[in-house]
């Protein structure tokens, strides 16, 4: 097994040893040499020749530090299996972390009280980017975000948008209340049919200005008179929200 077989690089990890002609400044043949000499001569010769390299090899696995990786300067610490797997820590700050089938982060509790992370003393698992961006996808499968308890939520919060993109359906299925409260503008657009149902009482109503319906299809239906009967409907409408 080599540092190539290390599929976290996506790439190949020459070996030190490589294109040096070690050797080439001895001064007699090295047949000549007894086995002091040679000692002597590799531990003159060893920051020379495996500079900041260090690599030891057990029956499954392999622990290398100071090999070239792609993408990166060198790596302090990297650990590879015989099925390809493993983790690697590189000089350039990044952590890798490779498993063939599945990576699963268990954790049994929560944190002590005077260990607290961000104000939150209760966390189990904390994925945390001080800088740069926290990326999930999955190529081939589903992502599901679930609470096993009712009494616990599920928060999302942001401090500037929230952009969400579904290229085919989207649903919503709400067991008791719904509500959708905006500062600003409220715009729902949609390029083919609409439908509002309501098992009980359906309500329109507008605090500072008219209820405007308009149709480009048939004017007499979305016109004045349609217009005009929802808006003297206001009282009624006082009547529900005051209680």
């Amino acid at each position: 097994m080599t540092n190539s077989d290390f599929g976290i690089d996506r790439g190949s990890n020459p070996n030190p040893l490589e294109k040096k002609e070690i050797g080439t400044d001895l001064p007699k043949p090295i047949a000549d040499y007894g086995e002091e000499e040679l000692i002597e001569w590799l531990k003159d010769k060893a920051p020379q020749i495996f500079p900041d390299f260090y690599r030891r090899g057990f029956p499954t696995f392999e622990i290398t530090g100071g090999a070239k990786v792609p993408y990166h300067d060198k790596s302090e610490y990297q650990m590879a299996t015989e099925s390809k797997q493993g983790i690697l820590f590189t000089n350039t700050g990044n952590c890798k972390v490779l498993g063939n089938a599945s990576l699963e982060l268990i954790s049994n509790g929560k944190k002590n009280a005077n260990e607290s992370f961000d104000g939150n003393a209760d966390a189990g698992i904390v994925i945390y980017a001080k800088k740069g961006v926290i990326h999930i996808e999955a190529v081939a499968g589903d992502i599901t975000i679930r609470t096993a308890h009712s009494d616990h939520d599920i928060n999302i919060e942001s401090a500037r948008n929230i952009n969400m993109v579904a290229k085919e359906n989207f649903n919503i299925d709400v067991g008791s209340n719904y509500k959708c409260t905006t500062v600003g503008n409220h715009r729902t657009i949609t390029e083919e049919k609409t439908l509002i149902h309501t098992g009980e009482e359906l309500s329109l109503h507008c605090d500072t200005d008219n209820i405007q319906t308009s149709s480009g299809f048939d004017e007499e239906l979305a016109g004045k008179d349609l217009r005009e009967n929802i808006i003297n409907d206001h009282e009624d409408i006082d009547k529900i929200t005051e209680g």
